[in-house]
C-alpha cells in the first residue's frame, strides 16, 4: 500500500503493521509533519511518481516516530486552550447555579441578566416570577395618633421607600403593638389594598426609589388609648 503526505506530497510504502500502530498516525521523514496514513492511502500510484518520490517506512523507525507523535500531541496548544475554555465554562455554570440556588432574586433582577431572561421567556411563552426583597423596603416616616373625631380609633400615617434597583410587588404589612418591655400585645396584617385605601392592579409594582404613603384607621382601640395619647409602642414589618 502507499500513503501520500498531505503537506509535502511525498509518497511512502506502508504496511498493515504501520497502520495498526497508533491508529495509523505517522510522521513524514521529509517535512516532519504528522498525519494519519489511513486517511491518505492511494488507490494507485500517480504516473509521474518516480523512484525518488517513493520511500519505505523502516520498521525500526516506527516506534520512535510514534513516540514523538504522542509527545507532540500532548503539547498541543489547541488541546490546552480547549481544556482551559471548558474549565472556564463549567466554573461559570457552577457559579450561576450557586447564585440561582442561594440568591434567585438577584439573578432574576440583575440589570444585565433580566433582559436576556425576558427574551427567553417571551420565546418560550413563560412569565418571569416577581421577586421580593423586603429588606430593601425602608420605613422612613410614621406617626400614630388618636382620631380627633372618632372615639377609640387610632390613625396611622407612614411612608416607606423601595430602595432596591428593581421594581417589586407591594408587600403585606404587619402592625405590631408592644408593651414597655417590647413584648407583643396585638398584631394585624394589612394587604396593599387596605393600607393604600384604593384598588390595586395585579401587575402594579413599586418602582425603584419610589415612596408609598400608608394610611390606616383602627377602631375599638380603647385599651391602647389614654386620653389623647397612644400608650402602647408599635412597629411595622414587611413580608
Amino acid at each position: 500500500m502507499h500513503a501520500q503526505c498531505p503537506h509535502c506530497q511525498t509518497i511512502f510504502r506502508v504496511t498493515a503493521a504501520h497502520l495498526n500502530i497508533a491508529q495509523g498516525h505517522v510522521r513524514c521523514s521529509h517535512c516532519r509533519s504528522i498525519f494519519n496514513a489511513t486517511n491518505y492511502l492511494l488507490s494507485q500510484l500517480p504516473k509521474q511518481a518516480g523512484a525518488k518520490q517513493t520511500n519505505d517506512f523502516q520498521e525500526e523507525e516506527v516506534p520512535e516516530l510514534l513516540e514523538e507523535d504522542i509527545y507532540e500531541e500532548g503539547r498541543s496548544w489547541s488541546s490546552f486552550f480547549f481544556w482551559v475554555l471548558m474549565v472556564i465554562l463549567f466554573s461559570a455554570m457552577l457559579a450561576g447555579q450557586y447564585m440561582w440556588y442561594w440568591q434567585p432574586d438577584k439573578v432574576l433582577q440583575h440589570q444585565e441578566v433580566r433582559p436576556w431572561l425576558e427574551k427567553l421567556c417571551y420565546n418560550l411563552l413563560c412569565d418571569l416570577p416577581p421577586t421580593y426583597d423586603t429588606a430593601s423596603l425602608l420605613m422612613q416616616d410614621h406617626i400614630a395618633q388618636v382620631h380627633p373625631e372618632v372615639d377609640n380609633t387610632i390613625q396611622f400615617d407612614a411612608t416607606f421607600t423601595n430602595t432596591a434597583t428593581f421594581p417589586q410587588p407591594y408587600p403585606d404589612l404587619q402592625l405590631i403593638f408592644e408593651d414597655y418591655n417590647g413584648m407583643p400585645l396585638a398584631q394585624r396584617v394589612f394587604n396593599a389594598t387596605e393600607y393604600l385605601q384604593q384598588p390595586l392592579k395585579i401587575e402594579q409594582q413599586i418602582r425603584p426609589q419610589a415612596s408609598v404613603h400608608i394610611k390606616l384607621e383602627l377602631s375599638n382601640m380603647a385599651n391602647f388609648i389614654e386620653g389623647n395619647t397612644v400608650v402602647a409602642g408599635y412597629h411595622f414589618e414587611f413580608f
